[in-house]
């Protein structure tokens, strides 16, 4: 073994282009042990069937015991006449006990039923016993029974106990693995497109090869085909070695890719990150400079506000002076309207005297209109001559004279009414001046209050510088941070590649011989159980089972249940017997079979798949075979009495 070990150990390195000490230290680190010789296989058989409880629920319920004692090696089966009579819970019940944990197709009411349970099993020359308390927290120990002679009292040594569940599939787990120095099934379980996880698969999943229930979509064992483990578990039960060597260094190489995949991601999204925040830092810092730059110092501000205050003070000069100007404009402008008003006034006066005079002129008035006086010659001659009339005497104008004083008259109303525009135009200009010089005031007046708000700056320049400074820090802190080298692991990826493939290639030497064999031998007890139409079988390294049936290629995933199991049945025997055969075999030689009849099996099928079963038992005496199912010939002729558990009628088995 040492030999193998060293030559593998070379093997290894060479392919790696490595020292032996690289070799060894990836080994250590990643706990890859080296298999080439398996361990001596163990032989297991069932001795005592023992549980009780009180059923309830159901019209004939009541305290029940179920006892089955003195089993041996051989075929044995559980029979009744109808279906539902507490057959398959005897093989549960069992499976139970062996995994330390019951199986979902145990059903729950029957779960609930169970008070106490006890099984006696044989592993080479010693004696086991499994005793547990099932109503409630499972509690209860694991045994070894000894006798000083044949006929001499048991002395039971507990090897361990169990207070719950969980201890109780732990210690079972425990026991049969180190018993059976097998090692745990790794294998890797995708959760994503590239991501996945270790898995390690124990007791339970081995002991999957000692029990064929009803759901056939996996050839050997209950997991599926894709998780890897119904492959590993064949060549384990063959006795391939360098099985759980090469599954260990799959995993790691899994492991590692993985890792380094993880890190590559890791370190872009390092980069990335801190190119954003390199890119933030500078859009904020172009802010605050841009702000900085922007803000005036005190000292500016203090000019601009004595500028504006100067400016000021000469504008509200300018205003005051226009005020007054406008005061005085406004009154020259209602005198020259009062002139032009009282000129217009005069002139309209004059003309209608000039209208009324000439009606008056053509009247000839021969008395006073007041006392009736005649008026005399002499004053109309006079009012002819000195123009004097001849009523009161007054001067009375001539057309001539009225003419030139309407001239003037009209002259005087035209100056007035123009000199009362200028005045008008004089003052609206005024106005306009002074509303304009009122705006500036008020726009200087808000900049200096602005300012004048603004010459405390010198705290917020202080704010902006720090923030610049505190900002110029962040930037060059980020611009120096390195982003993490990448996890290489290229070394040690070579290395384990090469200890997969050195070791699949070993695995493979021996397993495909095997497999020819046992393929070979599967078509043989395949026919025997029925299946006439066979003529070809390879069982592959992956688990999977190509078939040629009738001339027509086909598949294991692709034959009718009832063919199924019989193929399951088939590989399994062919598997123990190959293996057998060569002193390799793994499998402790138990197998339990439940309702065979169940699945399109018709009465000369069943009575060619016990009559293969009862050959098998003959060939391979270590092995004991359960069979659970529906009495009938094909079963009672191959099984004695004393190997059968039998209900009639309606009856239960228990």
């Amino acid at each position: 073994m040492a030999n193998a070990n060293r030559e593998w150990l070379q093997a290894i390195a060479g392919k790696a282009e490595a020292k032996t000490s690289e070799v060894e230290a990836v080994l250590a680190a990643h706990r890859i042990q080296p298999t080439p010789v398996l361990a001596t296989p163990r032989r297991l058989y069932l001795r005592e069937i023992e549980f009780s409880g009180v059923k309830s629920g159901i019209a004939d319920g009541g305290p029940f015991s179920f006892v089955w004692k003195d089993l041996q090696h051989g075929l044995w089966a559980m029979l009744s006449e109808q279906n539902f009579r507490g057959k398959s819970t005897i093989i549960e019940v069992a499976r139970w006990m062996l995994r330390g944990h019951e199986s979902s197709t145990l059903q729950d009411d029957v779960r609930s039923w169970i008070h106490e349970a006890r099984l006696r099993f044989v592993l080479d020359v010693d004696t086991f016993e499994i005793k547990a308390k099932t109503h409630g927290p499972v509690v209860g120990s694991l045994s070894r029974m000894r006798s000083a002679s044949v006929d001499g009292p048991e002395n039971s040594t507990i090897l361990a106990s169990f207070e719950s569940d969980a201890q109780f599939e732990s210690v079972m787990a425990d026991f049969f693995m180190q018993t059976f120095s097998m090692d745990a099934i790794a294998t890797w379980r995708k959760n994503g497109s590239e991501e996945g996880i270790p898995v390690s698969h124990g007791w339970a999943a081995l002991s999957g090869a000692m029990f064929i229930g009803t759901n056939y979509g996996v050839l050997l064992g209950d997991l599926p085909t894709q998780s890897g483990v119904p492959a590993r578990l064949m060549q384990m039960y063959l006795g391939v070695p360098w099985v759980s060597t090469l599954a260990a260094s799959k995993i790691a190489l899994q492991v590692v890719e993985q890792a380094a995949r993880s890190s590559s991601r890791r370190n872009a999204q390092a980069q990335k990150n801190t190119k954003e925040r390199i890119e933030a830092i500078e859009s904020e810092l172009g802010i605050k400079r841009a702000e900085l730059q922007a803000m005036p110092s005190d000292e500016a501000i203090r000019k601009a506000i004595e500028t504006d205050t100067e400016l000021l003070a000469s504008i509200q000069h300018k205003v005051r002076t226009l005020t007054e100007r406008q005061e005085r404009e406004a009154t020259a402008l209602r005198l020259a309207e009062a002139a032009s008003i009282e000129d217009r006034r005069d002139l309209q006066t004059h003309r209608d005297a000039m209208s009324a005079n000439a009606v008056f002129r053509r009247l000839e008035p021969k008395c006073c209109p007041r006392c009736d006086h005649t008026i005399s010659k002499a004053r109309v001659e006079r009012e002819r001559i000195e123009s004097a009339c001849s009523v009161c005497g007054e001067s009375v104008s001539n057309s001539e004279d009225a003419e030139a004083l309407k001239s003037q008259l009209e002259e005087r109303a035209a100056a007035s009414q123009e000199a009362a525009k200028r005045a008008q135009k004089l003052l609206g200009e005024t106005e306009t001046t002074l509303k304009s010089q009122k705006e500036k005031i008020q726009d200087i007046q808000q900049r200096i209050e602005a300012a004048t708000l603004n010459l405390a700056s010198h705290i917020k320049r202080q704010e902006l510088v720090i923030a610049v400074a505190v900002l110029e820090g962040r930037l060059e802190e980020a611009s120096l941070i390195q982003a993490p080298p990448d996890d290489d692991r290229t070394r040690e990826i070579k290395i384990l590649t090469a200890i997969a493939t050195e070791t699949e290639g070993r695995v493979k030497e021996v397993r495909d011989g095997l497999l020819s064999d046992v393929s070979k031998r599967l078509v043989q007890y395949a026919k025997a159980f029925g299946m006439e139409n066979l003529s070809e079988a390879s069982l592959k390294g992956n688990g999977n089972l190509s078939l040629t049936k009738a001339g027509a290629d086909t598949s294991y995933s692709r034959v009718t249940e009832g063919e199924k199991l019989r193929l399951k049945v088939a590989t399994v025997l062919a598997m123990i017997e190959i293996a057998e055969d060569r002193g390799i075999g793994r499998h402790p030689g138990l197998l339990m079979i439940d309702s065979p009849a169940a699945q399109e099996v018709s009465p000369d099928d069943v009575d060619h798949l016990v009559a293969g079963l009862q050959e098998v038992s003959g060939k391979l005496p270590h092995m004991q075979v359960f069979v659970a199912g529906i009495t009938s010939k094909a079963i009672t002729d191959h099984i004695p009495v004393s190997h059968r558990q039998q209900a009639s009628g309606t009856a239960f088995l228990w």
